[in-house]
């Protein structure tokens, strides 16, 4: 039902009070708290409709009446009202779809006027009023009593075609109560709830089952033990020269040791004497060492251990003082073990397209997010992690990645849901800590939650703690480098993000913009150049954010507009307020200042 201005004084229509109560909320949301103009412009022209002025909403009246321009306002020379009003119309479409989306009444500018339009959502269960069987007409009063009530938490007012997937988080909701039992089984009775990572909190209640069917039977979810890739690192069996051995079982050792560092991405095991090769493992890592005159040469083969598919090899010649120098030693097996083991290496690149266990396919699809940053991806990897979470809440990895998922619901708009996706983001994280406080992919994601928070001490911290754990990991180099470039501190970014992009020959796009953005804030034009050419295909928000720069920059007007325009399409936010996109990715006001400068001078303004 939608209700104008006109039909206000009905007995069925939004009493001022709702209506107030949700311009309140609207007022209140990010998107508008950063846009005065508009938030001028819709508490004028709902103010003026609840009046009973709504055929006053000109755009002259609003024009000097809202933001304040003088009696002799030309609408017909000067377009502001109606430019407004269509940053006006993005706005409420992008609230609506994020954080008000539960919300009880929707207010909406229709094209054509300046005349807002109010609509109540329809309570749960029942689609419309006139829909309701005639034998079940006491509850429809009941319900119509419901509907004149002010809703005063949005987040109580989900729409009917939320239901199931309400019903099915249910199952989410008992893994949370695993957590807790878990956290009071391992530190006392004395614990108190309030110290437990209030993760159900932040999920929005279940709503009501509808009068027209019975509630569905919720069975418990049975937990299921959860378990990533096991790679078993192994001397090759075709070993002959014993005097290589100490050699190639110091090789092995190193290479295992870095490997264990990705404890989010794999399991690594040492073979136990007398037993097969591969045994309880799904890939084996073999190495072996065989002299070639006076050089050494090295050969390692990655495969499976079912079936035995080779998925990788290599194999590299050095002389024999090379391998001879427990430092030279230690850095050939550690780039090996990157190599590997990383989030965009060997391994991912394998276990994306054939899983070796379920787990293993929801994370490298969530990784993988972090090369595409669709909305469809992320909401297929979302999905996929918050089923295992369900089966096995003790699995950390799967708490990891879904904290970096729901950061993207803030950061990037990505499938938002009601509440507070930073709370949530943090409920996550703070699990993933606890859970493997050693692991370094942990501390990474509290870093990102912390910091999106404004918690920029503590997240840096987290950063530094994350690193600790392990140097070897690009995406945690490059992680705290863009930190510190987002905090206009690229000559800290910068060394962590070079070595990054050095480690990792399939990274994302990102490592590339934020290397090319220290390289601008530091004056480093060439290098700066060198990372715009890496990004210039890249179709990526902070792809295209980089190619409109590097067009700019270099005064290619073409290029600027076409990055700008596909940017605009992607993410609308940007297109309505690109300071406040830019703040919501995490960039301080300096560098958001320097990155909106340089597009502008290419006489292309972003709002």
């Amino acid at each position: 039902m939608v209700v104008r201005a006109s039909a206000l004084d009905r007995d069925d229509g939004l009493s001022p009070d709702e209506i107030r109560a949700q311009l309140e909320r609207v007022l209140a949301s990010d998107i508008f708290r950063a846009a005065p103009q508009l938030t001028a412009f819709l508490g004028y022209i709902v103010e003026q409709t609840l009046a009973g002025r709504a055929a006053e909403l000109k755009g002259y009246t609003i024009a000097v009446e809202a933001f304040g321009r003088s009696p002799d306002f030309d609408p017909q020379t000067d377009p502001i009202v109606r430019v407004e009003a269509g940053r006006l119309r993005k706005a409420l479409n992008l609230y609506f779809a994020a954080d008000g989306v539960a919300d009880p009444v929707r207010i909406t500018v229709p094209v054509g006027a300046y005349v807002p339009a109010f609509e109540r959502v329809a309570p749960l269960g029942l689609p419309a009023e006139e829909e309701v069987p005639a034998q079940d007409a006491f509850g429809a009063q009941e319900a119509q009593g419901e509907r004149a009530a002010p809703v005063e938490n949005g987040a109580a007012a989900a729409r009917p075609s939320r239901y199931w997937l309400y019903v099915a988080g249910l199952g989410l909701l008992l893994a949370c109560a695993a957590i807790a039992f878990w956290y009071w089984r391992a530190q006392g009775p004395g614990r108190t709830a309030a110290q437990l990572p209030d993760i159900a909190s932040q999920l929005p209640p279940p709503p009501a089952a509808p009068r027209s069917a019975p509630l569905p039977t919720v069975q418990a979810v049975v937990p299921v033990k959860a378990r990533l890739p096991v790679v078993s690192v192994e001397v090759a069996e075709t070993v002959t020269d014993p005097s290589l051995d100490d050699i190639t079982r110091n090789f092995v050792r190193q290479v295992a040791d870095t490997m264990a560092r990705f404890d989010d991405l794999l399991v690594v095991k040492l073979p136990e004497p007398m037993t097969r090769s591969g045994d309880g493992a799904d890939y084996v890592l073999t190495v072996s060492f065989s002299r070639v005159g006076d050089a050494i040469e090295g050969h390692a083969r990655l495969s499976t251990a079912k079936g035995g598919r080779v998925v990788w090899t290599t194999s590299r010649e050095r002389s024999i003082g090379d391998f001879s120098d427990a430092a030279r030693l230690r850095d050939t097996a550690q780039q090996l073990a990157i190599r590997l083991a990383q989030p965009f290496g060997v391994l991912h690149a394998d276990a994306r397209l054939a899983p070796p266990t379920p787990e293993a396919g929801c994370l490298f699809l969530a990784v993988n997010l972090r090369r595409t940053m669709r909305a469809e991806d992320h909401l297929a990897a979302r999905t996929c992690l918050e089923g295992i979470v369900a089966r096995d809440p003790e699995f950390h990895p799967a708490w990891s990645q879904l904290a970096l998922l729901t950061l993207d619901e803030y950061s990037s708009d990505f499938n938002a849901r009601p509440g507070s996706a930073l709370d949530r983001a943090l409920a996550a994280a703070v699990t993933a800590v606890r859970l493997a406080p050693a692991s370094a992919r942990a501390h990474q994601v509290m870093m990102d939650a912390l910091f999106l928070r404004g918690a920029i001490e503590d997240a840096l911290k987290s950063g530094q703690e994350a690193l600790a754990r392990n140097p070897y990991d690009p995406d945690v180099l490059a992680s705290v480098g863009a930190r510190y470039v987002q905090l206009n501190r690229p000559a800290e970014g910068l060394p962590l993000l070079e070595r990054a992009v050095a480690l990792s020959n399939g990274r994302p796009p990102w490592y590339d913009f934020y290397l090319y953005l220290a390289a601008y804030l530091t004056g480093a034009t060439k290098l700066a150049d060198a990372h715009a050419a890496l990004i210039n295909a890249e179709e990526t928000p902070l792809g295209l954010i980089g190619r409109a720069m590097a067009a700019a920059a270099s005064g290619d007007s073409f290029a600027l507009d076409h990055a700008l325009q596909t940017l605009r399409q992607k993410v609308p936010l940007f297109d309505l307020d690109a300071r406040l996109y830019l703040a919501r990715r995490g960039f301080s006001t300096e560098v958001a200042e320097r990155i909106l400068a340089v597009i502008n001078s290419g006489g292309l303004r972003p709002r």
